[in-house]
This record gives structure tokens, C-alpha cells and sequence, in this order.
């Protein structure tokens, strides 16, 4: 492994002692190199490698031999003697550590690789719906983009049509097609349950068919009996202050066609087919399609909300439905189980707003935390929160440092915040139980605590201003967590609070309240108590502004 041969030559380098590692392998009892100084000193050991007596062969050659944790398995460090034994020991503990940063490294490398197309297609549709356009106005090119990605020559755009004037039954309606060669592709009633299409549009999620059954199916798309894959063009279902309420996933049945639900009434569906040598489609192009159909759904979700508030002087009620759509978004509390407990809360104004959190299980040892406010309301709040959780989703999984995941989202938003003249403060913290740290950054949030078993808060302080004002490097900072140590972050709606008399609740309060808290409570009577201080404060006062609270511990 070149790492680990990197880190041999610099040990040779600094005590000019050679070191060679040999590890066990797949349950083997041989043994093969791991790294050495040189290739000399390889060769030399590779004998003592393979001896029953591993110990024995070293004292007789005048070498140490020691058992160490390679990070995968076990294996052998030789060395050469010298005055300093210790030198051994820690190379044997920093083996490990190197490999796990190697692995991570290369992971989020490959991870990026197979992802790009599809973060390329998501944010390429984004910005499509964005512009302002009707759906059925950009149908073509969505499709094609769809289509491209995930390999089909053949596609079709449906969306739910009735008859004007009539007390006709809806159907599906074509309106973009890919790859037909001038054949028309006819509506499809909904009453038809052999079609992909309704089967589809019913359950609300994703079909699929890999045999000859296809044809019967959808005769045009799956002409050669290839496989298809239809989702429904659906958005997620709503629901108010409740954070991670997502619909069931159902399971595959063996001789059943493969069915996700996504609980959500749709307005259309794509089918695709056509693959390259009738290859099946993947459960990594059933997502992405899946994606790329809520995305529409969103978009078409949102346009009719907008029209009807036009049209109902409502605007501001619908704009807050669209807002509560994109909390949907917003991860469980149970992701980082069973590793570590958290509970968390947006609760949304009258207005809409850009609070978010993101929580993520890094590994065993790791639990990622994120809390972010964007500055401003309105639609283009959410529109701009909806991008940067997006972005920190991907950031905070492919870096393994809080302040590279912080400015590859400062660089993924930098023209949405110019252009729009907004800004957003973010606080990206990592817990690590096996080294007892925690790291973090922090742009421009001033609501980040780490609160001691000892009821003791200490604040994360901001190292530079809020992510729009500039483009400044973010530094990492570092401290220690300690058995019994919890992670507070919350958003300024709870610190501004207004009470009958226009008198602020301020942060002071809420860290006396915090204070108070017993090392026994949880994180959901952390999070409950502080909404309670807030409501005991406010009253019947309505919000001026979003609020939202992120509670994290790790139990020992």
C-alpha cells in the first residue's frame, strides 16, 4: 500500500532504522507485504513472515518483531533495533489511522466519480424548473437529459389529462416522446392496469419490468421486449412541523414486478427503455429517475400553488405549503443511530424561511452535524436553502475535514448568493468518541455550543463571516467532548422571540434554561424544553422568524 510505504520511508528517514509490515490476509496464516522502507529490507523479512515462530527468527537475525492492528486485520512490524522501542509502538498505532484516512480518501473520490452525471442532470433540471418555464415547455429537453443519463433510447413524457368540458374519466397524455421515429404514442387510460405507465402513476413511486413481459407492458417503448422502468411524477407528501416523516419504501416480491412507493398523489410519468444490449436498468437509475420525478412534481406543485394564490389573494399561505415541502428534505433524527441519539426541530413562520439542519453517520466513531440559517425570506429563501442542503448532503460526505465540507458549499453556492445578494451562516460540526475531539467550522453562526455534563456551555465560535460576504479560507477548530457532553445548535428565531411587550427572549435565557438540564436528560427533553421556554416567553405573540434546534450526544 503506497501510503503505507510512504510513512515507513519517513520513519526510516527520521530514526534511520528500516521497517517492513507483513499482514494476514482473507484468514489466511501466510502473510503478505503491507509496506516496506525498502525493498532490501523486504526481501529480508519476507522469510521471517511465513515462520511459525515470528518472535523467535527476529531474535536470531537481531530485529524486533511486533504484533500490531493494521486496520483491516493483523500483522507483523520489523524493525531494526535501536535506543528508542517506543518509535515501534507508535508506528504500529499510526498504521491504522493512515489506512482509514487512505480508504476515506479514495471512497469519496470514487463516490464523486459515480455520482457526477447524476448531481449534474439534478442540478441541470433545477435550474430548468427554475427559470420560470411551464413544465410542459421544457418536456423535450428534460426527457432527453433523463434518458441520456441513465442509457435509454426510447422515452415518453405523460402527464394526467381530462377532456375540457367533459365528465371523461383522466388519462395519460404524451407530451414529449424520445426515440419513436415519428410513431405516435397515443394516450393511456387509467383504468388500464397491464400498462407500466398506470402501474406506476397508482402506486405513486417506481415500476419495473426485465423480461420478455415488457412488451405487453408499453408495446412502443419496450418494442424489442427490452427492460423499462416507469416512475411516477410525484411530490413528497406534506406535513407540518415534524421533521423526517417519509413514506415506506415496499420490498420486492419474487415474481412480481419491482414497486417503490412514494405515498404521493402523481400528475404523470416517465417510462424509459431502449438500454444498450437490453442491459437492466439498476437500482441506481431507479433513484435518480425517482429524483428526477419529484423534482418535476415540486415544480409543477409549486407553479399550481403560486397560480392558486394569485388567484385567491393567498399568496403568502401557499408560499408557506411550498416551504413545508422543502422541509421535507430534511433528514431523521434516527440516521446517526445507532452511534449516537439526536433530536431536532424546524418549526416555520408565517413567512416563508431558510432554516435547515443536516445530520449524517459518518462512521462508527464520527456523527456529522449541520445547522444553517439563510438570511431574508420568501420563496427565494427556501429556493436558496433547498441548494445549499442539497450541496452540504454531497459536501459533508466526500470531505473528511468540517472546513473543506464548508467551503466546497461556500463554492458550490457562490453565483446563487451573488446573484440574489443573500447570504446564510453555517456551523458544520464532527463529533469523534474514538480520539474524544470535536471539530468544527463555523461561518458567521452564532447559536453553536458544546454543553458540558457539567451543565457548562461553551460556545463554537464563528471563524469568519457568513458564507455571501466573502470568500475567505474557513478555519477548523478543534476541542475536546467528554463523557456526558451534548451539541446544542439553534437557529436566531429562538433567541429573537417577541413577547406581548415587543421584549426579546435573548440568548442568555436559553442558556440558563440549558444550564439546568441534568446529564440524564435526552436529547428530545433537551429540544423540548427549549421550544417551552420560548412558548412560555412569546405566548400567543406570532413568530417573526423561523426557528430551528439540533440536539446531539454520544452515549458511552
Amino acid at each position: 500500500m503506497t501510503e503505507v510505504a510512504t510513512l515507513l520511508a519517513a520513519f526510516h528517514e527520521a530514526t534511520g532504522r528500516e521497517a517492513a509490515i507483513w499482514e494476514r490476509r482473507d484468514g489466511t496464516v501466510a502473510l503478505s507485504l503491507l509496506g516496506a522502507s525498502s525493498s532490501e529490507f523486504a526481501a529480508l523479512t519476507e522469510t521471517g513472515a511465513l515462520v511459525w515462530d515470528v518472535n523467535a527468527w527476529a531474535c536470531q537475525r537481531g530485529l524486533s518483531a511486533q504484533l500490531v492492528n493494521t486496520g483491516e486485520s493483523a500483522g507483523w512490524l520489523f524493525a531494526e533495533p535501536g535506543l528508542t522501542p517506543e518509535s515501534n509502538r507508535l508506528l504500529g498505532r499510526l498504521v491504522p489511522f493512515v489506512r482509514r484516512l487512505a480508504s476515506e480518501r479514495d471512497g469519496a473520490a470514487r463516490e464523486l466519480v459515480e455520482r457526477y452525471q447524476e448531481i449534474n442532470l439534478l442540478y441541470a433540471i433545477g435550474e430548468l424548473l427554475g427559470g420560470g418555464a411551464a413544465v410542459e415547455d421544457v418536456a423535450d429537453t428534460l426527457l432527453y437529459e433523463l434518458a441520456t443519463t441513465v442509457g435509454a433510447t426510447r422515452a415518453v413524457f405523460l402527464l394526467t389529462r381530462r377532456a375540457p368540458m367533459t365528465l371523461a374519466p383522466m388519462t395519460l397524455a404524451p407530451v414529449a416522446t424520445l426515440g419513436l421515429r415519428d410513431r405516435e404514442y397515443v394516450s393511456i387510460a387509467l383504468d388500464d392496469p397491464a400498462h407500466i405507465a398506470v402501474r406506476a402513476w397508482r402506486a405513486g413511486g417506481a415500476c419495473m419490468e426485465d423480461d420478455a413481459s415488457s412488451r405487453l407492458a408499453d408495446p412502443l417503448i419496450a418494442e424489442d421486449g427490452g427492460p423499462l422502468l416507469a416512475v411516477a411524477i410525484s411530490r413528497p407528501n406534506t406535513g407540518v412541523n415534524v421533521t423526517g416523516q417519509f413514506p415506506v419504501v415496499s420490498s420486492r416480491r419474487v415474481g412480481t414486478p419491482q414497486v417503490e412507493s412514494m405515498g404521493a398523489t402523481p400528475s404523470g410519468v416517465l417510462v424509459l427503455g431502449g438500454r444498450a444490449h437490453g442491459a437492466p436498468f439498476t437500482a441506481g437509475d431507479r433513484k435518480l429517475a425517482m429524483a428526477v420525478g419529484t423534482q418535476i412534481g415540486v415544480a409543477m406543485h409549486n407553479a399550481s400553488l403560486v397560480r392558486a394564490a394569485v388567484e385567491r389573494q393567498q399568496l403568502v399561505r401557499e408560499m408557506r405549503v411550498a416551504h413545508e415541502l422543502q422541509l421535507k428534505l430534511l433528514p431523521k433524527p434516527s440516521v446517526v443511530e445507532p452511534e449516537a441519539r439526536a433530536a431536532a426541530r424546524v418549526v416555520s413562520a408565517e413567512s416563508v424561511g431558510g432554516d435547515f439542519f443536516l445530520l449524517a453517520r459518518l462512521d462508527r466513531d464520527r456523527t456529522g452535524v449541520l445547522i444553517g440559517d439563510v438570511s431574508g425570506h420568501g420563496f427565494q429563501a427556501a429556493l436558496v436553502m433547498a441548494l445549499a442542503l442539497s450541496a452540504a448532503a454531497i459536501h459533508v460526505q466526500a470531505a473528511f475535514d468540517p472546513s473543506i465540507a464548508l467551503e466546497a458549499v461556500q463554492r458550490s453556492l457562490a453565483d446563487e448568493l451573488a446573484s440574489t445578494e443573500m447570504s446564510l451562516s453555517l456551523c458544520y460540526a464532527v463529533i469523534d468518541s474514538r480520539v474524544g475531539e470535536l471539530r468544527f467550522a463555523n461561518a458567521g453562526h452564532p447559536h453553536a455550543f458544546r454543553l458540558g455534563a457539567d451543565g457548562v456551555c461553551e460556545r463554537l465560535s464563528a471563524v469568519v463571516p457568513p458564507i455571501g460576504f466573502s470568500n475567505v479560507p474557513i478555519d477548523e477548530c478543534v476541542m475536546a467532548w467528554r463523557q456526558g457532553d451534548r451539541l446544542v445548535l439553534f437557529t436566531d428565531g429562538l433567541v429573537d422571540a417577541l413577547d406581548a411587550r415587543d421584549q426579546r427572549l435573548g440568548e442568555a435565557a436559553m442558556l440558563r434554561a440549558l444550564s439546568r438540564m441534568s446529564h440524564a436528560e435526552s436529547p428530545d427533553k433537551i429540544l423540548a424544553e427549549m421550544f417551552a421556554v420560548v412558548t412560555a416567553h412569546a405566548g400567543e405573540t406570532p413568530l417573526r422568524d423561523d426557528q430551528a434546534v439540533v440536539v446531539v450526544d454520544r452515549p458511552w
